[in-house]
């Protein structure tokens, strides 16, 4: 018995049920409908081309929003955030080519394997951008001060989609304002939950 096809199927079955645990959690302590956009993140490939929204509206320019754009041109955020995307990239690309031509697999395993072998480089990746905002943040927090970041903070956390700490970094490239807000002025300024 060729164990390699049992294991991809046991393997996404795994993924598929903590997936939905992950999901009915987040529905229970925010209180959100989930909707399509949450069915779409339980299929394996689907969930990993199909972004979730992270706010409800574009929050309002400011001048710590300002600093905070010009803290990630300061420190090539832009470039570096490019960089390990291609290298993680061609990693995936070449993981692909190795499980077709090496390992005689057809093309839906070979992206079933690719999908499982990429979510904690998603995750990782993810953690990445976190730091890069944690990094901007403190660099428009240095530059205008606690006052400025504590009303961006607010007025970020009436546009951000409440999503809970586990919900976001496995889904999101930006921290919630919890986080952020926490990290930068030890005090945590939570999104506002409306039920839909």
């Amino acid at each position: 018995m060729n164990w390699v096809p049992v294991l991809l199927a046991v393997l996404l079955t795994l993924e598929l049920a903590a997936r939905i645990v992950l999901e009915i959690r987040e529905r229970r302590l925010t209180q959100i409908r989930g909707g399509l956009l949450s069915l779409l993140q339980l299929v394996p490939l689907i969930n990993d081309i199909v972004p979730l929204p992270e706010n409800r509206s574009d929050p309002p320019c400011s001048e710590f929003i300002s600093k905070h754009e010009e803290g990630h041109a300061v420190f090539h955020h832009g470039l570096l955030r490019n960089f390990v995307k291609i290298s993680l990239l061609l990693l995936a690309v070449w993981f692909l080519a190795f499980l077709l031509a090496s390992r005689g697999l057809n093309l839906i395993d070979a992206l079933l394997w690719l999908h499982l072998v990429a979510i904690p480089f998603n995750i990782a990746f993810r953690l990445y951008c976190w730091y890069q905002e944690f990094e901007a943040d403190r660099y428009a927090f240095e530059k205008l001060g606690k006052k400025a970041a504590r009303n961006a903070m607010r007025d970020l956390a009436v546009c951000e989609i409440p999503y809970t700490k586990l919900f976001a970094v496995v889904y999101r490239d930006h921290p919630p304002v919890a986080i952020r807000s926490q990290r930068m002025l030890h005090k945590e300024i939570k999104a506002q939950i409306k039920v839909q």
